[in-house]
């Protein structure tokens, strides 16, 4: 099963060693629309192939986002540089806009999780991002919970199974209530590992519209791993608020909602695809599909919006056919 968990640079800066991405393979947008993007490549203090050392390249993207700024007249509303693509190059992805989504309040109790606990999940990412620093970054998602190829981060990921399971109530309860960002990313995370159940499910759901950003990656990467695991729990998980996500101005939204969207759609569900019919969403999944890397999931998504057939849509997904998916979706939406 391939790996859904992309690092960011602020994420792998104080990780990644001497085996460090030095280039960036790609910059892509999203967000664009009425936008002359070549202009936007213009005037970017950097290029694709460029050098990209970890040490400079929160100051190059500052100085990035500045650019864009006085060149769209607005602030972009991300700017991701992601690691690794086949190469072990960076990719940068750059929002544009996006939609004002109304997310949850932020919480105001106390609850916390040991800090042994906090501990161990840190242990974790940097567990995960040795996986993805030495290409082994696949997993096993058929138990309902991802298990690394990595034997490091396998054996972390056991142990959190082992608490999360006896104290699933702990998690849920952290997630929906703390007013501390970081004790909910932890409880998202987690909360993926303890027993399958509707209040499981529910809590996730519910944290995928958190106010923090990576609150609602966490929760939605686990929902992703649970549909996997087992397609009958699509049902239970609305795909209409994923379509909202899709047009958020966060890339890390955008990235687990198309994935965790293409896994709900497997099933061709015709009131799940009629929820993904939005013009602005099949807009935003164009966009996204023609992303050079995390592009397949929108291809899948479109694909199925236009009815294609699954094995052939698989065959243009596998070959890089993305004209011909968007040009399929243009035709069955006239």
């Amino acid at each position: 099963m391939k790996h859904y968990l992309v690092l960011t640079l602020f994420a792998v800066s104080s990780a990644l060693g001497q085996d460090k991405p030095q280039r960036i393979g790609q910059i892509e947008f999203f967000g664009y629309s009425g936008i002359d993007l070549s202009r936007v490549r213009a005037t970017l203090p950097f290029q694709e192939g460029d050098e990209f050392n970890i040490e400079a390249g929160e100051e190059r993207v500052n100085q990035a986002r500045e650019v864009v700024k006085q060149t769209i007249g607005r602030t972009p509303t991300d700017m991701s540089p992601t690691c690794c693509d086949d190469q072990n190059n960076w990719t940068l992805f750059i929002g544009l806009s996006g939609k004002t989504l109304r997310y949850n309040l932020p919480p105001k109790r106390t609850a916390r999780l040991p800090a042994t606990i906090v501990n161990l999940y840190e242990q974790l990412m940097d567990a995960l991002m040795e996986a993805v620093q030495k290409g082994a970054s696949n997993e096993d998602h058929s138990k309902g919970y991802a298990l690394s190829e990595y034997t490091p981060a396998r054996a972390t990921q056991l142990e959190v199974r082992e608490y999360a399971i006896r104290h699933g109530a702990l998690l849920r309860e952290v997630l929906k209530t703390s007013s501390d960002d970081q004790q909910r990313i932890v409880a998202a995370h987690l909360l993926g590992y303890t027993q399958q159940s509707k209040s499981q499910i529910t809590a996730l759901v519910h944290a995928s519209r958190d106010a923090n950003s990576t609150v609602r990656n966490n929760a939605t990467r686990a929902l992703l791993v649970l549909v996997e695991s087992n397609p009958k729990l699509a049902i239970d998980i609305p795909v209409g608020g994923f379509a909202k996500l899709l047009l958020s101005g966060t890339w890390s939204d955008l990235n687990k909602a198309s994935f965790l969207v293409s896994s709900l759609t497997r099933s061709r569900n015709a009131k799940m695809l009629g929820k993904l019919r939005d013009r602005e969403v099949v807009e935003r999944l164009m966009e996204m599909a023609r992303w050079r890397t995390h592009g397949d999931p929108a291809r899948t998504i479109l694909g199925r919006i236009a009815g294609a057939d699954e094995e052939r849509l698989q065959q243009l997904v596998t070959t890089g056919s993305v004209e011909e998916i968007i040009n399929r979706n243009r035709k069955q939406t006239k």
